[in-house]
């Protein structure tokens, strides 16, 4: 009764990280797809400009359009990786002097720390996906909970390691300032990177769960290779003892 009980409290917990791994996933996935990484309003450019990392788009200030809703307002998007856009930015870097958009352009281009930023961001969700086929069927065998274990381990280094590049990369003065014409804009964190460091926190969450779920197993396995000695009999019954 006490092992049917123990197998059923195992699996609950197995179920719970599935399900925080779950919600980790979306938050991860939903922050890589979103472009509001950051976020800088240029006044004189009369637009909000969002800075992702694979993809940047621009929109409308709203006083401009003050009948208009915020959510309703018309977004502009460029890729990151889009040839005939990077041939537009070089030329608008080109000629700077006389280009107030030139400085702005610059934020546009896909620099290696993007590169390694979505990188790593891309493999904790690959990741995070196999750790749910093996979650699956971990209440089934020890193997399974603890390769699961080790997976989501590696998703929530994966993604802890695209955080923190990222935080560092934007802070730096040449991708935190935006120059313009007139003024310089300092650009702010979006949405999308809180979006994924919640995911982050969530998955290392799903990791101590995991943890907890595969050593119970482990330790439950041991158990039951070692089965307990029978009490051996005495050689000599009292009678038969010498006076």
């Amino acid at each position: 009764m006490s092992e049917r009980k123990t197998t059923s409290a195992q699996t609950i917990v197995i179920i719970s990280s599935l399900i925080l791994l779950i919600v980790a996933l979306g938050l991860q996935a939903g922050g890589v797809m979103s472009p509001s990484w950051q976020v800088v309003d240029i006044r004189e450019f009369r637009s909000t400009h969002h800075h992702g990392l694979w993809l940047d788009c621009t929109r409308p200030q709203l006083h401009l359009m003050r009948n208009q809703n915020k959510d309703d307002l018309p977004l502009h998007c460029t890729y990151k990786f889009d040839i005939s856009a990077s041939q537009i930015i070089d030329e608008n870097i080109e000629d700077i002097d006389e280009n107030s958009a030139a400085g702005e352009s610059e934020h546009h281009q896909f620099f290696g720390w993007h590169k390694f930023t979505l990188g790593f961001m891309l493999c904790a969700i690959i990741l995070a996906a196999l750790s749910l086929l093996c979650g699956i069927c971990a209440p089934c065998s020890s193997g399974f909970a603890v390769l699961y274990a080790i997976l989501v381990a590696f998703t929530a280094f994966t993604a802890t390691c695209g955080d923190a590049i990222f935080f560092f990369a934007a802070h730096r003065v040449d991708s935190r300032f935006v120059q313009g014409l007139v003024g310089t804009y300092e650009q702010v964190i979006g949405m999308a990177f809180y979006l994924h460091v919640a995911g982050t926190v969530i998955s290392c969450l799903a990791l101590i769960m995991a943890a907890i779920s595969a050593y119970s197993l482990l330790q439950n396995n041991e158990s039951d290779r070692h089965l307990p000695m029978r009490e051996m009999a005495p050689l000599h019954e009292p009678r038969f003892a010498r006076v």
